[in-house]
């Protein structure tokens, strides 16, 4: 039985809540229009053999930019509004805090909401999220555009994943707004230390972005490096050196307590990314006084080891718990081959029984760019704290 189906059995069965579970019902009806008519539920095994039906089943995350302002709107008061989105849709959500901005934004105090779940799970959550933003005249008018009453979402995404969407001569996001009727924005690639992703805004009316966001998403999973490229890392500030307090928690609602998207690939991101207690050493710059340290924030999985600074590019050496090798490792190398050849940087584990001083942890030296360290290092981050997740 599908989840509309059950949605209108415990109805009939349930007189005095018909009114929320029509609601529901409704949602759903909503983002089968913009997916081209596909069930947001579960559908039957043998239909989802085809590869339409698997990426409607994929797992993505998205972040989106949202003003200070509005996020008030989302939250809701003792976040009743971000438990009845995620209840609802079965995505999950997280918002970064009221002082956690994210830096690239030239409009500023833009606050990163991220939403994973399947494609259709995004697109029942973004409808409720505009909804909410609706409802509250003030909310509305900071996310609206500049000229006109139409509104303006911005999606974060990774500078070499805007090529998948723009295509050949600008081929893909023609056809994205022929189909949508959305106007389609992609700003220059990010000049800021640190920043990967891009901005790309989507102005329309409702059921012009629902569709827009349905046509981006399918696109990007489409992209064998978008797990690989794709985390859910809130926090983009930089703690001062010797700092040993963690950085800030997003909030997800009661929820969110267990961390984020249980996702799967490279990239998929657990709860607030690199969140936790201790710090990473990335050192940058050529080498002595003048070289500049920059700390990232971890998990409870690879740890710090030490880092170096390698003529005008970077070195630094995790730890790697032992029984976690093989999944940083890949079958036959291939998650670590992949990392080394779209980074283009050197990754050397130590060998079995070969462990850092005082541990059972294996040492993992990456070195090349600094941009390129800082990704691998995230990445086999989120491996890492992926199998925690799964013990």
């Amino acid at each position: 039985m599908s989840q509309v189906d059950t949605v209108m059995a415990t109805a009939a069965a349930a007189p005095a809540d018909s009114g929320k579970e029509e609601a529901v019902v409704e949602e759903e009806e909503e983002v089968k229009a913009y997916t081209n008519g596909a069930d947001p539920a579960d559908v039957d095994e043998d239909a989802e053999t085809g590869s339409d039906g698997a990426r409607r089943e994929e797992r993505v995350v998205v972040k989106f930019l949202v003003p200070n302002v509005a996020a008030g709107s989302i939250i809701g008061k003792s976040g009743a509004n971000i438990t009845e989105i995620q209840t609802q849709s079965s995505a999950r959500m997280q918002l970064s805090r009221a002082n956690e901005y994210y830096p690239g934004s030239p409009e500023g105090q833009d606050r990163i909401l991220l939403v994973s779940g399947t494609v259709n799970q995004l697109l029942t959550a973004l409808h409720l999220v505009l909804s909410k933003l609706k409802a509250e005249p003030g909310a509305l008018r900071a996310v609206q555009a500049k000229e006109g009453e139409a509104i303006q979402l911005r999606m974060l995404v990774h500078s070499r994943l805007c090529g998948t969407l723009i295509g050949k001569g600008g081929a893909t996001i023609r056809s994205f707004n022929e189909d949508s009727h959305a106007v389609f924005n992609i700003s220059p690639p990010p000049v800021a230390p640190g920043l990967t992703e891009r901005i790309v805004k989507i102005t329309g009316d409702v059921d012009e972005l629902m569709r827009a966001v349905a046509l981006v998403v399918t696109k990007l999973s489409e992209n064998p490096d978008y797990h690989l490229l794709t985390d859910a890392n809130l926090s983009y500030s930089m703690r001062p050196a010797g700092s040993t307090s963690p950085p800030p928690q997003a909030y997800g609602g009661p929820q969110q307590a267990g961390g984020g998207m249980p996702g799967s690939g490279l990239g998929a991101g657990l709860g607030g990314g690199l969140g936790g207690n201790a710090p990473h050493m990335l050192h940058l710059g050529g080498g002595g006084a003048g070289a500049a340290a920059v700390q990232l924030p971890r998990g409870g999985g690879a740890g710090a080891g030490s880092g170096a600074a390698v003529g005008g590019g970077a070195s630094v050496t995790i730890a790697v718990p032992e029984e976690k090798v093989g999944v940083v490792i890949g079958k036959q190398g291939a998650v670590v081959n992949q990392i080394k050849e779209l980074l283009g940087v050197s990754i050397r584990i130590s060998k079995k029984g070969e462990f850092m001083p005082g541990s059972h942890d294996r040492a993992c030296s990456i070195t090349g760019t600094p941009e390129a360290v800082e990704i691998a290092q995230r990445l086999i981050q989120q491996k890492v704290d992926a199998a925690n997740l799964a013990a």
